[in-house]
């Protein structure tokens, strides 16, 4: 929420602290604008041989760059809606964020997101809070979720 899925062949991402800077990286791109670390999962598919292809070629054939493909999908903000000056801020953000660990490295890469809508979204049973809203406010300081408005108890 967001949700970062990064499917990548066997034999990249192979050091872990090069998979946890990457992790962090894209953390940071929504704990600046205010939104609690803990809403982002960041997830790394490794897809053995026989699993990726690229244009019908696998991406572990011999002289194939490595081919990694994320995927996101938001759901506690949405960008208004079509193309937006706020859309293309965020892709030459999240470009820039990951050149370091795809561009950098020789990788072929590619990605995409979605929006799915705040109601489909609970954290430990709860809902998340209202954007903005000082329960929201309080996760971010918090970095953890805890009862608000519904969820209180007499």
């Amino acid at each position: 929420m967001p949700d970062w899925r990064i499917y990548h062949p066997t034999g990249t991402f192979t050091d872990p602290e090069h998979k946890e800077k990457l992790a962090d990286a894209i953390t940071s791109m929504y704990t600046q604008v205010g939104l609690p670390a803990f809403y982002v999962v960041v997830i790394f598919i490794e897809m053995p041989p026989g699993t990726l292809y690229r244009a019908g070629v696998s991406c572990h054939a011999k002289g194939v760059k490595p081919f990694v493909r994320l995927t996101f999908s938001h759901i506690a903000r949405h960008f208004p809606p079509g193309e937006s000056p706020e859309r293309t801020a965020f892709m030459n953000r999240v470009h820039k964020t990951v050149k370091p660990y795809l561009a950098d490295k020789g990788y072929n890469w590619e990605v995409n997101g979605e929006e799915l809508e705040r109601e489909f979204v609970h954290i430990n049973g709860l809902r998340i809070p209202p954007t903005g809203s000082e329960d929201e406010q309080r996760w971010f300081r918090d970095n953890e979720p805890s009862p608000w408005g519904p969820y209180l108890t007499a």
